[in-house]
């Protein structure tokens, strides 16, 4: 069973739950279902699960309920379980197939005989409909792929090696050399493999196969194209050719994404709600430009210039040759991995909590990420995928310019750990450890091989 960040989060809803129920939102397929059934399990007397998906009638029966007491009744009749008052939870699954139910969370939670799980994909994108979203009833969790530290919990890496390179992160020293191979080797599988527990799990019982994990990461591709054309309605069109551009555009020569690769005669206004739709359902990650790296930066961010990354790296791997994924995991000087590597980051960004940025300059070049410190500065990252990371003129520019305030630029590449001046280097597999510098969010054929550390 693979260890998942939210259960600890589960566990602090689980405090409150007599006054709030719960809502996990996330795209399809990262684990939320599982989750929430483990927790269940092992926290409560008595677990209760239904899937509005599976079961129409459920969603009929539940859809008409007239009141409180209706609901529950009709729980326990579908279910075929009595419930035990006080130690019960009940799931209610993929909600956005009759999203009005959710309506129902600030009575069922007065009620108090139960605790109330719902959860779904493309939630955000459905609850626009719905009647009366039950504000101040609810606590929404999002979920998100593994990041990379619950991958290495996956695939066996010790505590005592994370422990070791977080303290290295926090006294700016390197790790050691045996640590930093092994963890810069598995960096590059969870490259290829990504953070879909499917893919994970796969990854794991199949010693490394690369084949049998692309074949996950391919279904998990056509299920999400799938998706679009059943929730985004008379967008669908639009909003997959969005969706087909995205390995194109992340390697292609403006390094944002260009509305005409999608229509010639596009504009911003007219796709608008598309990326939004996009973005919502967990699909992609947009990251808007901004005129000035400093904190806030919503304040000066440019919204109809922007980078789209997929939400998970693995399944945009999986869209481009597997001589790519062959390279990538073997650290071939070519082909450039710049887009891939800095999906990579996005991704980590994301599951900490941070909007994602990027600043750019006609003459000094960009900066790939900017994000928003919990000491109310901005933070600018440099991602590198090649062997010479010192040079970074963009980054630079921020650092010597007196006006933006900003005092540390952070450098993510295969390097250690080093520090000069405002520029730390950081290597790609302290992704887990930004927090330190960023402040606390609410964080058959060729084998992949994974070391033990």
């Amino acid at each position: 069973m693979l260890k998942r960040k939210i259960t600890a989060k589960l566990e602090a809803w689980k405090a409150i739950a007599r006054e709030k129920a719960l809502l996990v939102v996330g795209a399809r397929q990262v684990g939320k279902s599982f989750a929430i059934r483990e927790f269940g399990k092992t926290h409560y007397a008595c677990f209760v699960e239904i899937n509005l998906f599976e079961d129409k009638r459920a969603r009929e029966a539940l859809s008409a309920s007239v009141d409180v007491n209706d609901f529950v009744s009709r729980v326990t009749v579908l279910s075929g379980q009595a419930i035990v008052p006080g130690d019960t939870l009940v799931l209610i699954d993929e909600i956005q197939e009759a999203p009005d139910v959710v309506t129902m969370a600030k009575f069922l939670v007065e009620d108090g005989r139960c605790d109330w799980a719902f959860s779904g994909s493309m939630l955000e994108t459905e609850f626009k409909g719905v009647r009366s979203y039950p504000v101040g009833s609810v606590h929404e969790l999002p979920m998100h792929p593994l990041d990379f530290e619950e991958f290495c919990w996956a695939i066996g890496v010790s505590g005592e090696a994370l422990e070791a390179v977080r303290r290295c992160c926090q006294d700016e020293t390197p790790v050691e050399a045996y640590i930093h191979e092994a963890l810069m080797a598995n960096f590059r599988t969870y490259i290829v493999s990504g953070g879909m527990p499917e893919a994970v799990q796969r990854l794991v019982d199949s010693d490394g196969d690369i084949s049998s994990v692309r074949q996950v990461l391919e279904g998990l591709n056509r299920q999400y194209r799938r998706d679009i054309s059943k929730y985004a309605a008379v967008r669908s069109l639009q909003v997959q050719s969005i969706f087909d551009q995205l390995p194109v555009q992340l390697e292609g020569e403006a390094r944002r994404f260009v509305l005409n690769s999608v229509d010639p005669q596009a504009r911003y206004e007219k796709y608008q709600r598309d990326f939004v739709w996009l973005t919502n359902a967990g699909v992609a990650l947009k990251t808007d430009l901004v005129d000035e790296p400093k904190s806030p930066l919503l304040k000066t961010a440019n919204p109809m210039k922007f980078k789209l990354y997929q939400s998970d790296t693995g399944m945009l791997m999986a869209r481009y040759p597997i001589s790519l994924a062959q390279a990538a995991y073997l650290d071939e000087k070519d082909p450039n991995l710049g887009g891939v590597y800095e999906n990579v980051v996005a991704q980590q960004l994301t599951a900490q909590g941070h909007q994602l940025f990027y600043y750019q300059t006609r003459k000094r070049g960009e900066v790939d990420f900017v994000v928003d410190a919990g000491n109310g500065k901005a933070v600018p990252i440099e991602v590198k995928s090649g062997r010479y990371y010192h040079a970074h003129a963009a980054l630079d520019h921020v650092l010597e310019t007196e006006g933006y305030n900003v005092d540390l630029g952070i450098v993510l590449s295969r390097g250690n750990i080093e520090r000069r001046g405002k520029v730390l280097y950081l290597p790609l597999y302290a992704l887990p450890f930004l927090p330190l510098y960023l402040g606390a969010r609410v964080p058959k054929g060729f084998k992949l091989q994974v070391r033990k550390v």
